[in-house]
């Protein structure tokens, strides 16, 4: 007979805001365990779970594996506990999560816009230096066309001095 194994699991640093309950979710639904998993209010992933032993040790080396810089502490839970099945996420408070995480996109997007802004004022200062340079460059241009007049017209004009 196979030996089944309950566990209580606690995982924090870097669990929110990333999907990790899809990815437990998906673990555990994978492994075949029973058992959920849920966000808690103090930031942290909470996993009740329970399977063959060898499912449940797997299962916690996999979540390791999938987001190393995570800490799971967890336990062994001796009650006959009977969790549901197949292994499924609580779902709390989805629209402070779903507002949370649009927040969270408006913060960035408002950051690229503010670079965007940044770069188009950069562009049109240096338009505007541009549109001064070609100016002067026109000048310099004009300048030079009308010496390159004179100097074509130098030798007529030494041969006629010569010719007095």
């Amino acid at each position: 007979m196979v030996a089944i194994k309950r566990i209580y699991a606690s995982i924090t640093d870097h669990v929110q805001m990333v999907g990790y309950r899809e990815i437990v979710e998906a673990q555990g639904k994978a492994r075949g365990l029973n058992g959920f998993v849920f966000n808690d209010v103090d930031g942290s992933v909470k996993i009740m779970a329970s399977g063959p032993e060898h499912a449940i040790v797997e299962f916690i080396h996999d979540l390791k594996l999938n987001r190393p810089d995570t800490t799971i502490e967890s336990q062994e839970i001796m009650e006959d506990l009977r969790f549901p099945s197949p292994f499924g996420r609580v779902v709390t408070d989805d629209i402070r999560e779903i507002s949370d995480r649009m927040d969270k996109g408006n913060k960035i997007l408002g950051n690229i816009d503010l670079n965007l802004s940044k770069n188009t004022d950069i562009l049109t200062e240096n338009t505007n230096i541009l549109s001064e340079n070609t100016g002067q460059l026109s000048d310099i241009n004009k300048t030079l066309h009308g010496i390159d007049d004179k100097l074509d017209m130098l030798p007529e004009r030494i041969a006629k001095a010569l010719m007095r």
